[in-house]
């Protein structure tokens, strides 16, 4: 059975098309970068992935379920950041009630929240590096910190597949490089598959297992040195060069922030 299977996929909005024949699998735990230009569907194909999108055609598998008939299912084996999150920005909430939010919104009514669930979130906090955060006011932490109690958040409930959505924007490089050692942690230690939307695939090179290119229809997937070619990024964004410098690959292209 595959982690994730789309076949065919179309998603339209308002007669515009977001996704057309998007194809591809992923039948083993991994780490998998998807780039892409400006309105290429790559935060359309994730929330399709999650059942939070109507497909116009296609079919989805998650661990042998359908999204579209299985949404609250399959949403409690993902955990999930998405782009810009604003956390109850205008409600003082302490960041062990915002990483308490990923236990309490995937569990039937009532949403109790017990002594293990608490041990549970200073577990997950610790692992992270930021316990000592846990009764501070969410609002009041950097960006780096925010997104690492919103990252607790997405792990608390273990799940399965990890989707992150552009999750370094207004993070600071050192915060950048501890979340995606983390990252490894949990693709080495839990066998987390992590779908993880960028804008910039350079900082992140080093942690893909597998790459998408994607404009609205998938240009390539697969190894960072077979998807990741001049060929393919011309396709996707018009143009584009690979570097290869002190045996990493570099990527350039012309677009500063792909949605």
């Amino acid at each position: 059975m595959s982690i994730i299977n789309v076949e065919n996929l179309t998603v339209t909005y308002d007669k515009i098309v977001a996704l057309e024949d998007v194809t591809f699998k992923i039948d083993t735990p991994s780490i998998n970068i998807i780039i892409g230009p400006n309105g290429a569907g790559k935060t359309t194909l994730l929330k399709a992935i999650m059942g939070l999108v109507k497909t116009t055609r296609g079919r989805i598998e998650v661990l042998g379920l359908n999204p579209m008939e299985k949404s609250f299912e399959v949403r409690k084996l993902m955990g999930y950041i998405p782009q810009r999150d604003r956390v109850m920005e205008g409600i003082p909430m302490k960041v062990t009630d915002v990483i308490l939010m990923g236990i309490a919104t995937k569990r039937e009514w009532p949403r109790i929240i017990s002594r293990e669930d608490l041990k549970e979130a200073e577990n997950i906090a610790e692992f992270l590096g930021i316990k000592d955060l846990m009764n501070k006011t969410f609002n009041q932490l950097s960006g780096g910190q925010k997104q690492k109690v919103l990252l607790a958040r997405a792990l608390i409930s273990k799940p399965k597949i990890l989707m992150l959505d552009e999750p370094f924007n207004g993070v600071d490089v050192i915060s950048q490089y501890s979340i995606m050692e983390k990252l490894k942690e949990l693709r080495k230690i839990n066998g987390t598959t992590i779908l993880l939307v960028t804008h910039d695939i350079n900082p992140v090179i080093e942690l893909a297992e597998n790459v998408m290119i994607i404009n609205r229809r998938v240009i390539a997937f697969g190894k960072v040195h077979e998807a990741l070619n001049e060929e393919s990024l011309s396709k996707a964004y018009g143009g584009g060069r690979i570097i290869f410098a002190e045996g990493k690959c570099y990527s350039i292209i012309g677009d500063t922030h792909h949605r």
